[in-house]
C-alpha cells in the first residue's frame, strides 16, 4: 500500500513570518531560508490584484517554483504549497524600480532540481529565460508589520516600521521587503489585501 505524501505548508512552518497578524511592529529573527530569486529593473502595474506586476519583464520565479513543486513530489516525495510572492525594493529611478523578486522554497531543493526546473520553463516558453538564482539567505534580525489595504499605501507602514526600529536602538540595513499574502488576481476588496512590510536590522 502506497503511503500518502503529506503536503507541507511553509506559511505554517514559518508562521512567525508569514502568519503575521494585525498589530504593532514586531522584532524577530528570520531563520536561514532558501529562495528562488530574480533581479529586475522595470516599471510595475500597481493595480494588479494582490501584488505589483512587472510591466515589460516576465516573472519567471513563479514558473520555476511551480516546476520545483512537481519535481520534488516525484523525486523527493515532498509536496509543498506555493509560497507568497515577495519583492525586495532597492531603489527608484524615474518610473523604474530596481527590485529582487523572491519566492521561498523548501530546504530539500538541490541545485540539480533547480537547473531541471529552469530547463523545463525555458522549454515550455520556447525561449531563453531571464537569469534566476537559487540562494540560501542567512538568518537575520528584522522588524515587520502587517499592512492591511492596497499595497500602494504601504509607505506609511514602512515609515512606522523604520521609526519603531530606530526607537528600539536598531539601525535599518539595506532595502525593504514586501510579502504579498493575498493571492494574485483573486477578487478581494483592496481594503482587505494583506502585505507584510519588513526591514533588516543591525
Amino acid at each position: 500500500m502506497q503511503t500518502k505524501v503529506i503536503t507541507h505548508d511553509h506559511r505554517k512552518i514559518h508562521k512567525e513570518i508569514y502568519g503575521e497578524k494585525p498589530g504593532p511592529v514586531q522584532i524577530l529573527r528570520m531563520p536561514q531560508l532558501k529562495y528562488v530569486v530574480q533581479e529586475m529593473n522595470t516599471a510595475y502595474h500597481m493595480d494588479w490584484a494582490g501584488r505589483p506586476e512587472p510591466v515589460d519583464q516576465q516573472w519567471i520565479v513563479w514558473k520555476i517554483v511551480n516546476q520545483l513543486k512537481h519535481i520534488t513530489k516525484t523525486s523527493a516525495d515532498y509536496k509543498f504549497k506555493l509560497m507568497p510572492h515577495e519583492i525586495i525594493w532597492h531603489e527608484m529611478t524615474g518610473n523604474l524600480a530596481r527590485t529582487t523578486q523572491v519566492m521561498q522554497v523548501p530546504d530539500c531543493i538541490t541545485d540539480e532540481m533547480f537547473e531541471e526546473a529552469q530547463r523545463k520553463v525555458a522549454k515550455s516558453l520556447k525561449e531563453e529565460i531571464p537569469e534566476t538564482k537559487l540562494i540560501t539567505a542567512k538568518s537575520v534580525l528584522c522588524a515587520q508589520k502587517l499592512h492591511v489595504g492596497h499595497y500602494r499605501e504601504t509607505k506609511a507602514t514602512l515609515l512606522e516600521v523604520n521609526q519603531f526600529a530606530e526607537d528600539q536602538g536598531y539601525q535599518v540595513r539595506g532595502s525593504h521587503r514586501e510579502i504579498y499574502l493575498t493571492p494574485a488576481m483573486r477578487c478581494h476588496d483592496p481594503s482587505t489585501w494583506k502585505t507584510i512590510v519588513s526591514v533588516e536590522l543591525e
